[in-house]
C-alpha cells in the first residue's frame, strides 16, 4: 500500500490562515566563498508544523539560523510578519539543551523572554504562568531549575518559548539529549500542545520516525551531488491523522520513504 501523502506546497487542514507566517524565498547559505545550502523555498502558515531533516551535517541547524535571522543569507530573503504591538514577538526558539539561567526560579525563566516588552510585574508573571499550564508545570513554578528533571527542564524552554506569543517557533533538536522514554512522552505532549497554540513550528531532528510522526511537512534537505551546495530535494506532506499515528498502517511506509530519500543523496 503506498503511504497516503498532501501536495507539498498545500496548507495542512490544522491552518487557520492563508497568509504565512513565513515566508523563504530562494535562500541561500554559506561561508566565505562556500555556499553550503542553495534555493531554499518555504511558505509556512499558522498552526502549521514542518520538520526538515537530512543526513549530518547537511545544515539543517544553519537553516534554522537563517530563517531566524541569526544568520544572514548569501541571497534570498526571509519574511516572518512582525508580533501585533501588544508584548508578542515574531518568533521565538527552543534549543537543544533548556539553557536555564539556574539562579532564576522556573518562573523567572519563562519570564525572560517577556522582560522589555513594556509588560509590568504582573502582568509578566500571568503570561508566564499561561504556557506553564500548557506543559503541565504550573505547579513547579517556584521550583529552582536543578530540581527537575530533563525532560521538565526542556518543557520549561518550551514554555519560555511560548510566553512571548510568537507567530513562528523554532525547535532545534530539541528532545535529542533526553532518553528514549522521555523523549516519546514529550512527543505526545508536542502533539497535544500544537492543538492550543497558534505558532507555526519548524523542527530540525536527525530523527526521522519522529519528523514523520509530528510534522504536516517533512523538508528533506540532500547533497544530489559531491562538493555541491544542499538543496531541498524533496517535501513530503503527512496525510496522517495525529492520533495514534505510529501504529497506523501506512507510518512505517512513510519513514521508510524518507530514510530512502535521505540514502539517495
Amino acid at each position: 500500500m503506498t503511504a497516503p501523502v498532501t501536495p507539498a506546497g498545500a496548507p495542512p487542514s490544522t491552518v487557520t490562515s492563508v497568509s504565512p507566517a513565513l515566508n523563504a524565498r530562494d535562500i541561500s547559505l554559506g561561508f566565505g566563498d562556500t555556499t553550503v545550502l542553495a534555493g531554499v523555498e518555504l511558505a509556512l502558515y499558522s498552526r502549521e508544523f514542518v520538520a526538515v531533516v537530512g543526513a549530518s551535517g547537511v545544515g539543517k541547524s544553519t537553516l534554522l539560523r537563517a530563517l531566524t535571522g541569526l544568520l544572514a543569507p548569501q541571497s534570498g530573503e526571509v519574511d516572518i510578519p512582525d508580533g501585533k504591538d501588544d508584548g508578542t514577538r515574531a518568533w521565538s526558539m527552543v534549543f537543544q539543551a533548556p539553557r536555564l539561567f539556574p539562579w532564576r526560579r522556573v518562573r523567572a525563566n519563562v519570564e525572560l523572554g517577556l522582560e522589555g516588552l513594556g509588560l509590568s510585574r504582573a502582568e509578566r508573571r500571568e503570561r508566564a504562568m499561561q504556557p506553564l499550564m500548557l506543559v503541565g508545570l504550573d505547579a513547579y513554578a517556584e521550583r529552582w531549575p536543578h530540581t527537575l528533571s530533563g525532560g521538565q527542564q526542556q518543557r520549561v524552554g518550551i514554555a519560555r518559548a511560548l510566553a512571548v506569543r510568537p507567530r513562528v517557533l523554532f525547535m532545534d533538536e530539541p528532545f535529542s539529549s533526553l532518553d528514549a522514554i522521555t523523549r516519546r512522552r514529550l512527543q505526545q505532549e508536542l502533539i497535544a500542545l500544537r492543538r492550543r497554540t497558534e505558532a507555526a513550528i519548524v523542527f530540525v531532528t536527525h530523527d526521522i520516525e519522529e519528523a514523520v510522526l509530528l510534522a504536516d511537512r517533512v523538508m528533506v534537505l540532500g547533497n544530489q551531488e559531491a562538493d555541491q551546495p544542499a538543496r531541498v530535494v524533496e517535501t513530503l506532506g503527512i496525510n496522517l491523522p495525529l492520533d495514534e499515528r505510529r501504529d497506523l498502517p501506512d507510518f512505517a511506509p512513510l519513514v521508510r520513504r524518507v530514510e530512502a530519500i535521505i540514502g539517495n543523496q
